[in-house]
């Protein structure tokens, strides 16, 4: 993890900026106490270790072309925790492992990722899962001011290497679905702090409720029950993206659907 130190931090677009959406406005102030956060995104080969640390065994250890299971791999009640077929779900689900974008399956009796997707972010995990993997390491997902204030510093970076445009050196992007590219491939891109891929590879999941700024840590939208949308944050690899879904500030445009995975959404863990 990355140490980010305390302090006031500014959050949301500046007055006036064009490129601002009105969700990320108005910009505010913000306090926070020292925090780390992840340097990277979290890997298929780093959430296998969580599934495989559950009480939960897949019957058989074969594996379907790119990482897909079937139904009848998993002993019930348990099917439903890993194959986004059976929804409605009476749980929210770990992973999509039936989806062709997850990257991780059942080998020899035990969750792993795909060979050569082992360094990629993991997708197709839901919030509820990524908040449970935090928290089996011991940490939290990010609030989204959080995650803002890494990505931008306190000088208010628009992108977490600075002022310069994103291009292809600096960010994973301008991609094809499902292909992703090993965690922090993109040196360039770190923030002067050493967090790798805040902008572009995939959007995260962050702690918070989507509610309008400015951003209160007290009026319930960081209760870890309530119902509605998480706020994911960071730009994504598929989309052609235009600099504006880059921007460090930027809050709109990606999946907020809290009980589904998607293959453009990962995550990364923070602490205290």
């Amino acid at each position: 993890m990355v140490r980010i130190a305390g302090g006031t931090y500014t959050i949301g677009a500046p007055a006036g900026d064009r490129r601002s959406t009105p969700d990320a406005q108005p910009a505010h102030q913000v306090s926070l106490a020292p925090f780390r956060m992840d340097r990277t995104e979290v890997t298929n080969a780093q959430f296998a270790e969580f599934l495989n640390a559950l009480p939960v065994r897949p019957i058989d250890g074969s594996s379907a072309p790119g990482g897909m299971v079937t139904r009848a791999q998993f002993p019930p009640p348990d099917q439903d925790l890993f194959l986004e077929s059976l929804r409605p779900r009476t749980r929210p689900a770990l992973i999509g492992l039936d989806d062709a974008e997850a990257r991780v399956g059942v080998h020899n009796g035990r969750f792993a990722a795909n060979a050569g997707f082992e360094a990629r972010p993991v997708a197709e995990v839901p919030w509820s899962s990524a908040l449970a993997y935090c928290v089996w390491r011991g940490a939290r997902l990010p609030t989204e001011v959080e995650w803002e204030a890494a990505a931008r510093g306190m000088q208010g970076r628009p992108y977490p290497w600075g002022d310069a445009p994103p291009t292809r050196k600096r960010a994973v992007i301008e991609g094809s679905a499902g292909e992703t590219t090993p965690v922090g491939s993109r040196p360039l891109g770190a923030t002067p702090e050493g967090l790798l891929d805040m902008a572009g590879s995939l959007a995260e999941w962050t702690s918070t409720l989507y509610r309008p700024y400015p951003y209160r840590a007290d009026d319930g939208r960081e209760s870890a029950t309530a119902e509605g949308e998480r706020v994911t944050r960071g730009g994504e690899y598929f989309y052609q993206p235009t600099p504006d879904k880059l921007l460090a500030w930027h809050r709109t445009g990606f999946s907020r659907n809290p009980a589904g995975g998607h293959r453009h959404i990962g995550f990364r863990c923070a602490a205290g």
